[in-house]
């Protein structure tokens, strides 16, 4: 089925519906329809919202007398909870504890995972509120249904919240791409005025907000994302989604476009294209993206779908000066 639809570096995870957007030649991209999501918390109903995310939806459903609420940077991602295929109950608790075993991997910051009754469990803790957690997830191991805790004192239950912020929202999803749907990758993703999808990798510093102001200044050009671009499979072609997880230009799309082309951006002393192996392009974009490195089997599918990225679209290193010959020089080669 074709689908479209400041958060940590690669190596937090890595070692180092039916709204598809086809757009013909000159035609433009519009956003999709998303359903409403209204809070419901009179006596006896569950309140639920639901996000949907190159084409995964992610639902919570909330025990009664806890209300939950969205963030208006991800309102645009916000739809009908019932369609979603990744399920999570929400509900306060009042004793939370980290398991006492080894994590299957510390973040060394917010999260640690741990195995945990034929799923993982994610433990959320932040020293700005207590030494112990103050959110925990369980999802099984296919990521299609889970459980969320939330530790009641140390949040105002008279408020909404959103259970999934940062960083959990993207950990679903991350890890739900890893059964053999897709990858994350730190990147920027454009269609230029023709329809045409580049994608632009890199880690923090390599240019990426650069680009997306320099193409922000380009005529019927769309960005997906100035930071965070899923990549998928769709009836034999890979396209990149837009995310909510934005960059420094406070871009994200939940529009989708074929991808065209790939490079890998440097800042350089004048524009150039390289174009780069198949091997080479497919261990730059490993480096780049969030795999669970601790699952074998997410590792085995990420490298071979990058393989099959690097082998099905052209890549290349784009080094680059900050100005209007950048985006130039991409739309002239792409012609």
């Amino acid at each position: 089925m074709c689908i479209s639809g400041s958060l940590p570096e690669p190596g937090f995870l890595t070692m180092a519906t039916t709204d598809t957007l086809v757009r013909a030649e000159g035609a433009q991209l519009s956003p999709p329809q998303l359903d409403p999501f209204p809070l419901d918390s009179r006596a006896g109903k569950r309140d639920s919202l639901a996000i949907r995310v190159a084409g995964n939806v992610l639902g919570l459903f909330a025990e009664r007398g806890l209300q939950m609420a969205i963030g208006e940077e991800l309102k645009q991602f916000a739809v009908d909870p019932n369609s979603a295929d990744i399920r999570m109950s929400v509900a306060w608790t009042e004793k939370l504890d980290v398991p006492r075993r080894e994590p299957q991997f510390d973040s060394g910051g917010l999260w640690s995972v741990f195995d945990e009754e034929g799923g993982y469990r994610f433990v959320f803790s932040s020293p700005s509120l207590g030494a112990g957690p103050y959110k925990a997830a369980w999802l099984d191991f296919e990521f299609k249904t889970g459980r969320l805790d939330l530790f009641r004192p140390y949040f105002d239950a008279r408020r909404p919240v959103y259970p999934l912020e940062y960083p959990l929202d993207e950990l679903v999803m991350i890890h739900r791409l890893a059964r053999g749907e897709g990858v994350e990758i730190h990147g920027l993703g454009v269609v230029d005025g023709v329809g045409r999808g580049h994608l632009f990798v890199g880690h923090s510093g390599a240019g990426k907000s650069t680009l997306a102001r320099l193409w922000q200044q380009e005529p019927g050009a769309l960005i997906l994302s100035d930071d965070r671009i899923i990549l998928r499979e769709c009836a034999g072609q890979i396209w990149m989604h837009g995310t909510p997880w934005h960059g420094d230009v406070g871009v994200a799309s939940p529009q989708a476009a074929p991808l065209h082309r790939a490079y890998l951006i440097e800042h350089g002393s004048r524009c150039e294209l390289i174009e780069l192996s198949k091997a080479q392009a497919a261990a730059e974009f490993l480096a780049r993206c969030f795999v669970p490195h601790y699952s074998a089997e997410a590792m085995d599918f990420s490298l071979q779908f990058l393989g099959r990225v690097a082998r099905e679209t052209p890549c290349f290193l784009f080094r680059f000066l900050p100005d209007c010959r950048a985006v130039e020089a991409i739309c002239r080669a792409a012609a």
